[in-house]
């Protein structure tokens, strides 16, 4: 029993350590992007050995790999219900959801979009970005009971996020009320 507790522990603070790595991994893409991803930045950015991250990820694709699984696990929780939140005036809180992600959030948003594209290069990387699909698709079906109507409110999300980051155009509560409308 004593033995079991000690490798519980151990358990514990690996998972700990790979947590606190995969964090790492997102703060040096949000701060250099994808490309600037190492095995020393990440270890420079956990405070950690060059060996605690080669141990936990023996390679850059695992450790992407694993980053983009965790951001997309992240996101599910963070927009976990959100879609029943909406209220009486969803263009509104559509809006917020996308500002927030612009304003607030925007180094996550960038790294997130950044693993995102990452995957059109990736096939390993493929199913973990479009798990970080289904979270904005659950908010979608709030809107419409049409899986495809769902998937093309999806795809305008992600379009007006993209043009939100780089500034190609301001939020606009009118233009998401009408798109939900033409959704309905």
């Amino acid at each position: 029993m004593q033995v079991r507790q000690g490798a519980d522990g151990r358990r514990r603070r690996g998972e700990q350590r790979r947590s606190e790595l995969l964090t790492a991994t997102l703060s040096v893409i949000e701060r250099d992007g994808v490309a600037g991803v190492s095995h020393r930045a990440v270890a420079a950015e956990a405070d950690v050995s060059l060996a605690s991250i080669t141990y936990h990820f023996p390679t850059l694709d695992a450790l992407l790999v694993a980053a983009l699984q965790s951001a997309a696990e992240d996101l599910a929780v963070e927009l976990d219900g959100r879609g029943s939140e909406l209220g009486a005036r969803p263009a509104d809180e559509l809006a917020r959801l996308i500002e927030h992600s612009v304003v607030r959030r925007r180094g996550r948003t960038l790294a997130l979009y950044e693993l995102y594209l990452y995957a059109a290069r990736r096939p390993e990387l493929r199913e973990s970005a479009r798990a970080w699909l289904e979270p904005l698709t659950e908010i979608a079906r709030t809107f419409t009971a049409d899986p495809e109507k769902a998937r093309l409110l999806v795809a305008a999300l992600d379009g007006l996020l993209m043009q939100a980051l780089i500034g190609a155009r301001k939020v606009d509560r009118r233009e998401l009320a009408a798109l939900l409308e033409v959704l309905r």
